[in-house]
């Protein structure tokens, strides 16, 4: 895979009016987007959450994994298959449950997920830099390989947040209210930044970026 980066030279004026717009309050009027991408959003740290398509090249049907890069503050996640323009997706809530905060995203899914199917999750925790967990449409017959275990997910809640993009027709249960500022955990070092992010994997609400 290639990335081809493309280096953009402004003319002074066009600088001076960039730096306008940057620093004036219209530009901070609305609330960050909130990506996993091991950064700050809304003064709040968000850990890395590399989202992986794989299977077809060991001849299986293929499957979803979730690196989760927070070994210091467990992350955990619900997952629901559905559909979203004709096209199958994973309505994703993710519980950060140290600092009492929900975020709903979702993320295009292999072709043979359907909405309303059983999901088999399953997590391992063993690596040192990531929880990996495991999203398959049928059971796993190759657990040997690897240390995971079944993974009882929590429970769907849909988000209120304006940015949430929450699984439709389930009222569900409401999340938790935003935490003070002063009750917060203190956000982390964030991890140094990764080739291949910033290409977004979602198709019209970019949810998790892509990366190997």
């Amino acid at each position: 895979m290639k990335i081809l980066c493309y280096r953009f030279i402004a003319p002074l004026p066009l600088l001076a009016s960039l730096w306008a717009f940057v620093f004036s309050p219209a530009a901070f009027a609305g609330k960050q987007f909130e990506i996993f991408d091991g950064q700050l959003y809304n003064g709040l740290y968000y850990p890395m959450v590399d989202i992986i398509e794989w299977g077809e090249q060991d001849h299986e049907l293929p499957h979803m994994e979730f690196h989760v890069h927070s070994k210091d503050k467990p992350v955990d996640i619900s997952l629901v298959a559905g559909d979203k323009g004709g096209k199958p997706v994973l309505w994703i809530m993710y519980d950060l449950k140290f600092r009492n905060e929900h975020v709903c995203r979702h993320v295009l899914a292999p072709a043979q997920f359907r909405e309303g199917m059983k999901l088999y999750v399953y997590r391992d925790n063993s690596d040192a830099d990531y929880d990996n967990i495991y999203v398959y449409s049928q059971p796993w017959t190759k657990k040997g390989r690897s240390p995971a275990s079944d993974y009882t997910m929590p429970t769907y809640e849909r988000c209120l947040d304006e940015n949430a993009s929450n699984k439709p027709g389930d009222a569900g249960t409401a999340s938790a209210p935003p935490v003070a500022a002063a009750q917060r955990t203190p956000a982390s070092t964030p991890p140094p930044a990764k080739d291949g992010k910033g290409v977004p994997i979602d198709y019209d609400n970019t949810a998790v970026p892509f990366s190997f």
